[in-house]
């Protein structure tokens, strides 16, 4: 675990040192700041995926963690149920 987390910090740093030698080599301001901003929402975005993915991970497996059945047993002992019909017998017409 810890590898692919050194790995990923890797690659962003790497992206990171990629991108700064375009911005020292870019010849305006505008080119500049356009590297800049495109850099910037890069990371934003891919920061974005890994929260979603980690939440998303940690979601599935608190759920999985839940016994249904044990937990509606426990609600059950605590609960009155109360189920009501109404039956109607209507003779057909021929």
């Amino acid at each position: 675990m810890k590898n692919n987390k050194d790995k990923k910090e890797k690659a962003s740093v790497g992206s990171m040192t990629d991108s700064l030698k375009k911005i020292m080599s870019a010849g305006s301001p505008s080119d500049i700041s356009k590297e800049l901003l495109q850099t910037a929402l890069n990371q934003v975005n891919k920061t974005k995926d890994d929260v979603s993915a980690k939440v998303t991970n940690e979601m599935i497996a608190l759920i999985r963690k839940i016994d249904f059945v044990k937990e509606f047993s426990k609600f059950a002992e605590d609960h009155k149920f109360k189920i009501s019909a109404e039956v109607e017998i209507i003779k057909k017409n021929k």
